[in-house]
């Protein structure tokens, strides 16, 4: 199965305010033979955790055998694992960092964001929509038994 579960922030006083969209995703594989969950923390949003949940489960998918051999250890799959995926997801964004790096390039840097505005209104335009985009990430906790 996977998921959301509610994304809940607390006061001092520690009563729950869910006051912000949901960033947290999770999946759990229960099978005969293999046993396997992930939730995912998103940042900034709930795409790296969309993401990071549906890589990881796909890669654990893809060959369950290889998680019931001993001939490496679980921690050492789960850290190949966590950095294709990171790959993966560095490489599908790719294309925006290099577009948003391009345009900053083209601006001043010394030039104040309302100056930087009224002169370059098109680039700006661009780096506010590539900026969702981009940011984001996720903090992962996966356990396969």
């Amino acid at each position: 199965s996977e998921g959301t579960v509610e994304n809940v922030r607390y006061h001092r006083d520690a009563a729950p305010v869910p006051d912000h969209k949901n960033e947290d995703v999770y999946f759990v594989i229960d099978e005969e033979r293999l046993q396997a969950c992930a939730l995912c923390d998103g940042h900034d949003g709930a795409s790296a955790a969309t993401f990071a949940v549906e890589a990881i489960k796909h890669y654990i998918n893809s060959d369950p055998e290889r998680w019931l051999q001993n001939d490496d250890c679980v921690e050492t799959k789960l850290k190949e694992c966590i950095m294709l995926t990171d790959d993966n997801f560095f490489e599908q964004r790719k294309k925006y960092i290099e577009e948003k790096r391009y345009i900053e390039a083209q601006i001043p840097h010394d030039m104040k964001s309302y100056e930087t505005s009224q002169q370059y209104p098109c680039e700006v335009a661009r780096l506010q929509e590539l900026e969702p985009l981009i940011s984001g990430g996720c903090t992962a906790v996966v356990a396969v038994v």
